[in-house]
Order: C-alpha cells, then sequence, then structure tokens
C-alpha cells in the first residue's frame, strides 16, 4: 500500500512570486529608509491610478502601522527596519500585497490572477474591526496630513492605526421584502481578499490564500449581512 503526504491544492485567482534579493532591499528602502510609496506595489497597476498603500509590519520588539495615501509614508515609528528585529512586513495595496518573512530573507508579492473563474471559486472579499472601544475616552487622535489613530481596549491594550477612527456600531437597513430589514455595521475595518482551492479527491472547497488590501472607516464595506429577528444570513447587497 502506498502512502503519500496529502498536499493542500493550489490557490485558484492568485499570482504569488518570489522577490530577488534586489527587489526586498527596494521595498526596505522606499517605506522604511526613505518614506515614499512602494514601487515594487506600483509595478503592478497595469495602467490603473495608484491607490493608498497600507504597512503593518511585526518587529521583535513591537507592532509598526503606516500609511501612503499618496508620495510619502506617515508611520507610528521614526526608525528604520533593522533586518534581525523584523519578524513580518506586509507592505499592501487594493491591488496587490507584499510579504517579507523574518529578517527579510525572503519575500513574495501577491497579486489578482487573470482570467474567469468559476463562481463559486471567485475570491471573497472580507472586512474585520479593528482593534478599538466604543467612546471618545478610548482614542486620541494624531495631527498630520495622513490620519493616525491611537486606541485603547478597557483592558489597556493599545494600537496606532494610520486610519481616522468610527466607533463600532449597528442600525437596521430596509430590505426590498416589506417589514425585514438587515443589521448594517458601521466602524473601523481592516479589509482582505480571500482565495479558494478545491480538493482534487473530495470536492471541497475552502480558504487556502488571503492577502490584505486596505483599511477603512464607515460602513462595513463587505458582507455578510444577517437579517434583524431572525439572524438568517441576507444574500441581497
Amino acid at each position: 500500500m502506498n502512502v503519500h503526504a496529502h498536499e493542500p491544492p493550489d490557490p485558484v485567482g492568485v499570482d504569488v512570486e518570489r522577490l530577488t534579493p534586489e527587489r526586498i532591499d527596494a521595498v526596505l528602502s522606499d517605506v522604511f529608509d526613505h518614506g515614499v510609496r512602494c514601487r515594487e506595489l506600483d509595478r503592478t497597476l497595469d495602467g490603473s491610478p495608484p491607490g493608498p498603500q497600507w504597512l503593518l509590519a511585526e518587529f521583535g520588539d513591537g507592532r509598526v502601522t503606516g500609511a501612503c495615501p499618496r508620495e510619502r509614508w506617515r508611520r507610528s515609528d521614526g526608525d528604520a527596519a533593522d533586518r534581525w528585529r523584523i519578524l513580518e512586513v506586509l507592505v499592501f495595496a487594493a491591488h496587490a500585497q507584499i510579504r517579507l518573512g523574518e529578517g527579510a530573507g525572503s519575500g513574495w508579492i501577491a497579486r489578482d490572477a487573470v482570467g474567469d473563474l468559476p463562481d463559486w471559486l471567485r475570491p471573497r472579499d472580507r472586512s474585520f474591526l479593528l482593534q478599538g472601544w466604543v467612546g471618545t475616552e478610548h482614542r486620541s487622535v494624531l495631527g498630520g496630513e495622513v490620519p493616525m489613530t491611537v486606541t485603547r481596549e478597557p483592558s489597556g491594550t493599545e494600537a496606532v492605526l494610520p486610519v481616522p477612527w468610527t466607533d463600532f456600531s449597528g442600525r437596521p437597513r430596509p430590505l426590498s421584502a416589506p417589514g425585514r430589514s438587515a443589521l448594517e455595521s458601521t466602524g473601523t475595518w481592516l479589509t482582505v481578499r480571500e482565495y479558494w482551492a478545491a480538493d482534487p479527491a473530495t470536492g471541497a472547497v475552502g480558504v487556502a490564500f488571503h492577502r490584505l488590501t486596505g483599511m477603512c472607516a464607515g460602513t462595513k464595506p463587505t458582507g455578510p449581512e444577517f437579517e434583524v429577528g431572525t439572524g438568517d444570513l441576507v444574500e441581497e447587497r
């Protein structure tokens, strides 16, 4: 009896390219040394207008966030990125994400693949609440051209987020059917794109890869939504 190690199926709808050491150096130089837009991300725009870029980095001594809406970054720190301190660096935009691994010894760029997919394998956009408690006493807005907010949890945990803060709340949104409504959420969100894979042996489908796409404040930009009163999933949007 032959036993083969199970390999997970490859995600569909996404291209992942390994970065050379020279391209990794260029990412670190743009984002941390010079504080300018990451050229590696902009190279994948294919003629589309450049949008905001975002940073989420884990170092051995803390977390760094940042935003680059136009030409220059605003980061939550002011230090250079010493390679020995890096655990993970994510530089991302709506169209692509760069990930650098520990010590910046490896790196990849992920973006949507070209081509049609069946509906059941199309990438799915999700949004998740960023850390912070409701109430003005739990946040501080830092001045400057690029918004930056310090948020706090009752436990004392703090986060510095490169986004104008909106407290979480919910209200009914009328549906097309009379007397029915969905719970519409408002808050401050991290947006994510998920990619699926299908097991060729069983046909089972699951999320096999994801990339970050942005941060925003206001009405929840993606589903799912649930009906008020019943908790049923709302399909319309």
